[in-house]
Parts: C-alpha cells; structure tokens; sequence
C-alpha cells in the first residue's frame, strides 16, 4: 500500500495533520469564492479534477467528519446572505449550498481515493511531516543535572548552567558545589565562619544589590503600565456605550 493511502485509512492520522492547509496550494492553486474563506462543491470537484458527483458522494459518507473541519450546508436567511455576497443566485438551489474552508478541502484531499491531485496532496503532507520529525531529532538537548534535594533551580535542564560552565571549568567546579555533588572548596581554601571560601569575590554582593535596584525599578514601571492598561479598558468600554447608545436612537 502506497504511504499516502495510510491518510485515507486512518482518521486519526488525518486529525493529526488536518491544520497544514498551506498543502493545498503547494501542490495547485485553490480558487476560492469573492470572501477568501470558502469555496462550493462545484470548486471542490474542479480542484481535485474529478465529477462533482463524486465530492457529493464523498462528503456524505463522512459528513461528521467534515463538518468537524468546516464543511457547513446553508439554508434560509444564512444561504440568502452568503449568496449575495459571493454567488449568482442562478448557482444555488433551494435545498442549500454546501460550503467548504481551506481545512474542510484538506480532508477531502486526505479521503479522495481517485484523485492524482488529492494524492499529491498526501504526499506532500507526508513528506513535510518527516522533514519535520527528522529536524527535531537532529536538535541537541541539553545536559541534566541531578540537583540535590532542596536545590534553588529544581529539577530538569538548566540552560543557563549548562551554557556557562559547560565552557568554564572553574565555574563547572563551583556549579557542583552549589548542587551538592562534592563538598569539597573547588578553590583549595578553607571555609570561613560563614561557611563561603575565603576568597569570595566582594562583587557578588555589588551585583546582587545592584539587581535588587533594577528589579525594584522594573516593577514600578510595570505598575505604572498596569495602571494605563487599565485606564485604556474604561475608555474602551465607554465608547462602546457611547456607540451601542447612537445605534440604538437609530
């Protein structure tokens, strides 16, 4: 069995793809009707150059799942309104006029059997597919570290860590301090009687209050942001009383 064909067996498969709509116009253009959203039955069947009797027949053998992915049949005021906007009424019956969006067509494509264009279709969903899978086992993963119980960051990776003292040894020494895997003074001293070795560079301390400072400065900022947000939503809400009101005069 050709791989596309797996597609047309398999509802789940076809769920799992059913979003790449892009597909369609990678392998033909899909002409669609003057709103850009949908296309008839008529279209369908002149896109996958096949007799329109044959989408007919498709769509009723799988209306639930259709339906699911945009297939819609408009009757009374909704047919009336989408006709003038996108047909001749000389096109419509009175039964309805079924409608299909760029997914819906998609998963025509995934169930069309005797179509060469539907074929190409799955193909190319199932070639993009394996581009895919294949660049994502291609990315490196990070190392994970074993923190200690207890440890600041939690379990799991840590890429700040790992690009860091992945690079710097004596950083990497200091990282396994910190996390417990040795207990020992990576730089050589003696601890002093606040358990930090006794060349702790004094910068730490500049540093982390010079952070405090600007992280104490970013949230005034945000709560001055916050306080706009909220200025912007009650003129928002008034105006559209204001316009509710003007259309209701009228």
């Amino acid at each position: 069995m050709p791989p596309e064909l797996a597609l047309v067996e398999s509802r789940t498969l076809r769920a799992s793809l059913n979003h790449r709509v892009e597909a369609l116009d990678k392998v033909k253009t899909l002409i669609m009707l003057p709103d850009g959203t949908y296309v008839t039955t008529r279209m369908v069947a002149s896109y996958f150059e096949v007799p329109e009797s044959t989408i007919k027949n498709l769509t009723q053998r799988h209306r639930t799942e259709l339906e699911a992915n945009g297939f819609r049949i408009l009757k009374g005021v909704d047919m009336s309104g989408f006709v003038g906007r996108n047909m001749s009424p000389t096109q419509v019956s009175g039964r309805g006029v079924a409608i299909y969006d760029r997914r819906a067509v998609l998963n025509v494509a995934m169930l069309l059997r005797d179509s060469t264009v539907a074929r190409r279709v799955r193909s190319h969903l199932l070639d993009v597919e394996e581009q895919v899978v294949h660049k994502a086992a291609d990315v490196p993963q990070p190392r994970a570290y074993r923190p200690s119980p207890g440890a600041r960051l939690g379990p799991g990776p840590h890429w700040d860590e790992y690009e860091k003292t992945s690079s710097n040894p004596e950083l990497e020494a200091w990282r396994r301090v910190i996390d417990g895997d040795v207990v020992d003074d990576p730089s050589g001293g003696e601890d002093t009687e606040d358990g930090l070795p006794p060349d702790w560079p004094e910068s730490v301390d500049r540093r982390l209050d010079a952070m405090g400072r600007v992280t104490g400065a970013m949230s005034h900022k945000l709560d001055g942001v916050g306080q706009d947000v909220r200025r912007m939503r009650k003129d928002v809400n008034a105006l559209r009383s204001d316009i509710h009101r003007a259309n209701h005069r009228r």
